[in-house]
Order: structure tokens, then sequence, then C-alpha cells
């Protein structure tokens, strides 16, 4: 697909065309009607439909397609107006023609969180880096493939990514406490900066994940389910912290009742963490944040383990790994919201547990999300 740093409408609507024709069944044709048709919207009489589609399969059956073309990536929460839109031109489309067209978005660049909104409007989609889901139900079709989860497109935004220490931090306060706040408060709080907050905050809005009372105001709401499926594009267990395998020959219960008696700063986390409150599957991996992996493998009485080791030792990516950490039966667990996203890009069944202790977290907001110590 095209990857300009601008491209035309018609190119788009072209290029789009051609991707979803390439995948039709032989002898199946989309069809462009627009220069047949000219339908205008009767809101404003300047407002016409960018393309009109027909899908025709060989014995004839055909449906028109309304299709709207945004040259410029379309952040979520502009779903709800393109719906409308879209909606508003294909009123007058039935009452010209007596046909019920469906919908159709095509645009530079569609993140997951628009393309999961479009699809849950009833909304087909193509962007210019391959994300295509294309859906009709007379004829038959359904075509999906997967282009780009980030936006190729140079922007604006001041913050790109939510990779390192400094945004994860920032992110974890977002998911531990309850709204509203400030952004000094979780500055204090987190031991951040309100500069970073500020930054990670408006990287967050554009997709509608944290919601201010005004541009300079408090932090009212924090979709925390979203904002872990965010995090979690830029986090990755294993690749953005530093593991250790290690063996403890007498099992992981030997470990806990060891980790009882130390006085090691360590974090459980993973799935002996998540099992606690969301059973799944009896855990068998017991993964632990600790400052220095050699030192804590010798006052644990670990062994090296290249294959087969029980015990992952990890030294995390920002020591908010340790902080906000829940002491239960003399272990120290880590929070939460950082078990959740360990397990959402970890290790083997990891993210299955991470779907598990979700449901638990949804189902028991009140006893994990934190109230802030000081308010203003």
């Amino acid at each position: 697909m095209l990857r300009n740093s601008y491209i035309s409408e018609t190119r788009l609507l072209d290029t789009a065309a051609k991707e979803i024709g390439a995948r039709l069944p032989r002898r199946w044709r989309l069809l462009d009607r627009e220069g047949d048709e000219a339908v205008r919207s009767p809101q404003d009489s300047s407002r016409r439909i960018d393309a009109i589609w027909e899908i025709r399969d060989p014995d004839g059956l055909s449906t028109d397609i309304i299709v709207e073309v945004k040259a410029t990536p379309v952040e979520p929460r502009l779903v709800g107006s393109v719906e409308s839109q879209l909606k508003a031109l294909s009123d007058l489309r039935c009452r010209q023609a007596s046909v019920n067209p469906v919908f159709m978005l095509v645009s530079t660049y569609l993140s997951p969180l628009t393309r999961e909104r479009l699809a849950k409007a009833g909304i087909s989609y193509a962007d210019s880096t391959g994300n295509i889901r294309f859906t009709i139900e007379r004829p038959a079709v359904y075509i999906e493939t997967q282009g780009a989860d980030r936006n190729p497109f140079r922007d604006e935004r001041p913050l790109r990514s939510l990779k390192g220490g400094r945004a994860g931090r920032v992110v974890r306060g977002l998911l531990d406490y309850q709204t509203p706040f400030g952004t000094r408060e979780l500055a204090a709080e987190t031991a951040s900066s309100p500069a970073m907050i500020s930054r990670v905050c408006s990287l967050l809005e554009a997709d509608e994940i944290v919601t201010k009372e005004s541009p300079r105001g408090r932090i009212v709401s924090v979709d925390w389910e979203t904002l872990a499926r965010r995090w979690a594009m830029d986090y990755d267990f294993t690749a953005s912290n530093t593991l250790t395998s290690w063996l403890e020959p007498r099992g992981t219960g030997a470990l806990f009742a060891r980790l009882r008696e130390t006085g090691l700063q360590y974090s459980v986390t993973g799935s002996f963490a998540a099992y606690r409150l969301a059973p799944f599957a009896e855990p068998r991996l017991a993964s632990l944040y600790v400052d220095d992996p050699e030192t804590a493998a010798q006052s644990l009485g670990l062994r090296p383990a290249d294959a087969g080791g029980n015990v992952l030792l990890v030294r995390p990516f920002d020591p908010v790994a340790f902080e906000r950490a829940e002491r239960d039966d003399g272990i120290t667990y880590a929070r939460v919201t950082q078990v959740l996203l360990d397990l959402m890009k970890g290790p083997g069944r990891g993210p299955i547990e991470a779907e598990a202790l979700s449901g638990w977290m949804r189902d028991n907001e009140d006893r994990w999300k934190l109230s802030m110590t000081s308010t203003t």
C-alpha cells in the first residue's frame, strides 16, 4: 500500500479499490459508480459522496457501498462523526435509488482503536498501510488484512510512543489511581515531572483513553483497559526487562518460603501474582523483580539454568515495578496493573492469564484502584 507523507483522496480510493479487487473471488467485480451519479447531502448541498462503489457477484447480486475518504489519519473520537456523515448521505441515496447501501471509510491511517470502533459501528475500512476490513452481507464478502499498528506519518504530537521507564512510570500512575486528579498531583505520587505527564496525556487524549475537564484541567477519566492494551504495544515483558533463568531444585514452594524470610527488595509478578486473584491454571514458573539477579539468586539459593528453570529473576525496566506493591501472606507482589502488563506480552500462557486477571479487575476496581495521598 502507499506510504507517502501525503496521499491524495483520489489515490487513496484507487489504491483501496485495487487492493480489495485483487482479493475478490474470480468473476466478482468491484465497480466505481461515482462517474455515473453525483449524490449530495441534504444537510449541506456542497457536501457530496466521495465515492459510490458497487460489489457484484457472477449471478448479478449486488450492493452499493458509500465511501468516505479522509486524507489524514482518523482518530477514534471522530468515528461517530464519520458514521453520522455516512448515514446522512446514505439516507439521500436510499431515497433516490431505493437501495440500502453499506458504509466504508478509506484513510491514510487507522489506529487499532479506530478500527475497533469502526468494526463495532458496522463500517468497513481500508488505510494506506494495508489495514483492510471489507464486509458485505449480500453478496457475502469478508476480506481482512493487517497493516501498521503505529502511525507511519509525521504528526505534531510531542510523544510518539510509551516506550521507556519515564513513560511507563506515568502510565502506571494513570492505571493505579482513582480519578479525578491533577497533573501535579500525579507527578508527586509517581516521582515524575509534570512535563512528562502532560506529554503522555497528550498522546493518550487523541485516542480518548485519557479525558480532561479542560485542556489544562484535571484528568477526569482514564479508560484503564484500553490504556493497558495501548501500553502493551510498546512494552514487552521479555524485551523491556532483563531476564535471567534459575532453578530452585526443591520447587517453587521452597522459593516462597525463603521469600517470607528474606530482606531482599523484590516483587512477584507473572503467573503466581495473577493466580492469587484470578486462578486460571496452577502456575509453575515464578517471576520476580529484583535489583540484582546474581545477588538475589545467591541469597535465595538458586542455581543457574539455561533450560528447565522454574524461576525468572528480572531486572526491571524502571524501579516503578517495585512501587505500590502489595503484601499477602508474607509475600510481596507487584501491583496488579504491572502484573497485567507483564502477562499481556509475557511468555507461555501469559496472555490467557492476562484475560482472566483483566476480568477480575473489571469486577473489583474498588479493591485495586488507589486514592491520591493528597488532593488539591
